[in-house]
């Protein structure tokens, strides 16, 4: 499924502009802590990042729409759009998605 439609699909016209670009930045931002810190996805700890990121969000939806964004294929293309932006791949944030999913995935039990 392409990436736009599947996050586009439950958007109401009521979803302020920037939500998803908002979220990943903050998915970065404590990934990246989460990940320097040490922090093992399935501990106590990682439970209060992601209560930190997700609010009252379901979990398992947010689970679901980041594996799809956690292929290979969509990591690359990151890069890639990092790389023509002048980022460097570095700025395509594998590690903090990856993390994150972990973390989801040990605390949701899926």
């Amino acid at each position: 499924m392409f990436l736009a439609e599947f996050n586009a699909a439950d958007r109401g016209h009521d979803t302020p502009a920037g939500a998803a670009v908002w979220f990943s930045r903050r998915l970065v931002q404590l990934g990246a802590d989460a990940v320097e810190r040490g922090i093992a996805p399935g501990s106590p700890d990682a439970a209060e990042v992601l209560s930190a990121l997700l609010g009252d969000a379901d979990p398992v939806t947010v689970l679901t729409r980041l594996r799809s964004h956690a292929t290979h294929r969509v990591a690359r293309y990151r890069e890639l759009l990092a790389i023509v932006k002048g980022a460097g791949p570095e700025a395509a944030y594998r590690a903090e998605f990856a993390w994150v999913v972990a973390a989801l995935e040990a605390h949701t039990a899926g």
